[in-house]
């Protein structure tokens, strides 16, 4: 009997390092419960940081703070959403900050991003990186392959700018309006 109980007692002593949460609250300085591997819904209220979620992370009048996202992502009643590593999936919210890769679509007032394999729909969108597309007011990227607003500017574009001023340092004419175009081969 002694000897099917300890191997149990471990197998539950270490199921919380291995396990994953279903549901979780997240406030400034306390997630209930603890774990740092959400898989389902997250609520974060005022501020919370939570290592990995994959599911649903709402933010409310604040910031939900993550290493890496796999989901959709939710700004409500001035929620941000703070990704430092790796985002896969659908951002809504009032600022969207993504400081690693991103695959797909982030919408909100402000995106400010790193690597976006994907697009960038909002007021102002800046990637630190490479944007495959940004529709906006004003947009700005290291790189880019589209732009749609009333102001871009890239200092490397390989596609298409649209926009009432058009700014790429590498272009043959760098500053256009209305289009601009460059395509590498």
């Amino acid at each position: 009997m002694k000897a099917r109980v300890l191997p149990l007692a471990l197998l539950f002593a270490t199921l919380p390092s291995w396990a994953t949460t279903p549901v979780q609250l997240s406030l400034p300085g306390v997630n209930l419960p603890s774990d740092n591997q959400v898989k389902g819904l997250r609520l974060s209220a005022l501020y919370g940081r939570t290592s990995d979620v994959s599911g649903v992370d709402i933010s409310l009048l604040g910031l939900s703070d993550t290493d890496s996202f796999t989901g959709v992502q939710l700004g409500v009643f001035f929620g941000a959403g703070h990704v430092r590593s790796q985002f896969k999936g659908v951002a809504l919210g009032l600022a969207n900050w993504h400081e690693g890769h991103d695959t797909g679509v982030n919408v909100g007032l402000v995106n400010l991003t790193n690597n976006v394999e994907g697009l960038n729909f909002g007021a102002v969108n800046v990637a630190k990186g490479n944007a495959l597309a940004n529709v906006g007011l004003v947009n700005y990227a290291e790189r880019t392959t589209f732009q749609l607003g009333f102001i871009n500017a890239t200092k490397h574009l390989d596609g298409l700018q649209i926009g009432l001023a058009n700014y790429a340092e590498n272009g043959i004419f760098p500053l256009l309006p209305l289009v601009n175009f460059k395509k590498s081969f």
